[in-house]
């Protein structure tokens, strides 16, 4: 459709009508609904503190009893993938010393029996990872779903304005005082709240051995017999 010369005309004098009015034209239109007034801003000046957020989560008795919880779940197995390591080292052992004195055929053997159980222990090695880890993250989310409402009450109650997590080592906090981190004190406030958990024992679970391409670590020699007394 052709747009006609005088509709052109009689649009672009509205336009110009509209900028020639300028702050009158906008008075005769309808007022727009006002913004919400927003509050005042404090001229207190801002208290700052710092925060290591996984060490609160499981220095809490919740999050000690949590590691206790995991340790006894996952703690067999990682000792019997420690076992099996073990041995793959005492085949490789004897396969070394025998090098020149053992006969080809034992020696095939042996280097069968390391390179499936290397296969096979690697396998379940990273198995044991990813159940570990996900026991690890489903812990941290639960214990840090308890968590935040405290830090929030204890951050409010004691007029922070702004509480930053420096646990991450890629943090942008370069440095802080020693005074301003409140990690003690929010695990204590939790440990108030929170109701009494079990202790947990100290150790924790037994890693799992290195995989692919890793060569086994040296066995901890057992502790020496003590010598009994001359008779």
């Amino acid at each position: 459709m052709k747009i006609s010369t005088f509709s052109l005309n009689a649009a672009m004098a509205g336009i110009a009508a509209a900028l020639l009015l300028g702050p009158a034209a906008v008075a005769q239109a309808p007022a727009a609904a006002a913004p919400a007034t927003l509050p005042p801003l404090s001229n207190a000046p801002a208290k700052i503190a710092t925060i290591q957020w996984e060490a609160a989560l499981l220095s809490t008795k919740d999050g000690k009893a949590a590691q206790g919880e995991l340790e006894k779940k996952l703690g067999p197995k990682g000792q019997e993938l420690q076992k099996r390591q073990d041995d793959l080292k005492g085949l490789q052992d004897q396969l070394a010393r025998g090098g020149t004195t053992m006969s080809d055929t034992k020696k095939t053997e042996l280097q069968r029996q390391i390179d499936s159980g290397t296969r096979s222990l690697q396998r379940d090695s990273q198995d044991f990872q990813d159940e570990e880890q996900a026991e690890e993250r489903k812990v941290y989310v639960e214990l840090s779903d308890k968590m935040q409402p405290i830090v929030k009450k204890f951050a409010i109650d004691n007029g922070y304005t702004l509480l930053l997590n420096i646990s991450d080592q890629n943090s942008n906090v370069l440095w802080a005082a020693d005074g301003v981190d409140i990690t003690a004190a929010v695990i204590d406030a939790y440990d108030k709240t929170a109701p009494a958990a079990p202790a947990a024992p100290k150790t924790a679970a037994p890693k799992p051995p290195a995989t692919i391409g890793a060569k086994p670590p040296a066995s901890t020699p057992p502790a020496a017999p003590k010598p009994q007394p001359a008779k």
